[in-house]
């Protein structure tokens, strides 16, 4: 199993389905248990299996129904069996894929305060990827890495997040132990808020966006058809799980499939996943590898 980290540098929309939420027409996906945003991993495999059919090497080709059971991206991503009676047995039995992707979740979200922005987690999302805390906040209390400016005649830090005012100490260990790459130098000032509290924080704080649709007659708006829609905000960092399965590799190896995946990862920079992506959503970079 590996845990892949990325950062999203447009907002991203993974639509639930376009039931209404509040004051927003179109919502996100949410984790049924905690409320959190999160990214299917049905959406990242189709993403991913669609982009690899551009990454393959030389001398290898893609088919162009999703489901021919002959080239390598039926073999690496599966495949469904096909009911015509054309084909051969082998097009017309299933077949499970190599690469298994499970949800993104949210591990640090950005939230704008007084001292500048800053990426808010907690305990508990981080001790589920591995990343375990010698502290612990307070029940209504933040841990920062960073210096927090004290206001004249206050004894105490704190920090807004949103509408929210809270004290603040800061991390004796102020490494979270993220492997950020190039975006470490982004991703420097966090605050730990308390498990309870973080879903709050988070749901308050997505980007939230007004469309209304275009007469294609007239050129102008439609009336009636103004909607609103909901994303994960720019700058999020978000914690994938992907694994191989190495014990069924036999005519594409562990490694092959892994570096096609790599390749086809990259391209999430630059093409998007999700809804909106012609409208300046959905680019995701991946930035590293924490672990197999």
């Amino acid at each position: 199993m590996s845990t892949y980290l990325a950062l999203t540098l447009d907002p991203l929309h993974i639509g639930a389905g376009g039931y209404r939420l509040g004051r927003v027409d179109n919502t996100i996906v949410r984790d049924a248990g905690t409320g959190l945003p999160k990214v299917p991993g049905s959406s990242l495999a189709g993403v991913i299996r669609c982009y690899a059919g551009w990454n393959l090497e030389q001398g290898q080709t893609s088919c162009d129904k999703g489901n021919c059971g002959h080239c390598p991206i039926c073999a690496i991503f599966g495949y469904a069996a096909g009911d015509d009676k054309s084909r051969d047995d082998k097009e017309k039995q299933s077949h499970i894929g190599l690469l298994r992707f499970y949800d993104g979740h949210i591990l640090a979200f950005p939230v704008r305060t007084m001292s500048g922005p800053v990426w808010v987690t907690c305990p508990s999302v981080l001790a589920a990827r591995g990343f375990a805390l010698d502290e612990t906040p307070g029940n209504e209390e933040l841990l920062v890495n960073f210096d927090v400016n004290k206001p004249a005649g206050v004894k105490e830090s704190r920090l807004n997040l949103g509408w929210l005012y809270l004290p603040c100490r800061k991390l004796k260990k102020t490494d979270l132990g993220l492997k950020l790459g190039k975006a470490a130098a982004l991703l420097r000032r966090f605050a730990v808020a308390p498990d309870w509290l973080f879903g709050e924080i988070v749901n308050s704080n997505l980007e939230v966006r007004t469309s209304v649709s275009i007469d294609p007659k007239t050129g102008s708006a439609q009336s009636g058809l103004l909607f609103t829609y909901e994303a994960i905000p720019a700058a999020t960092l978000l914690a994938f799980d992907i694994e191989v399965d190495a014990y069924r590799c036999q005519e594409y190896s562990a490694d092959a499939v892994r570096a096609l995946l790599a390749r086809s990862l990259r391209l999430c920079a630059t093409l998007g996943m999700g809804g909106m992506v012609t409208r300046g959503f959905g680019r995701v970079e991946f930035l590293a590898e924490e672990g197999k």
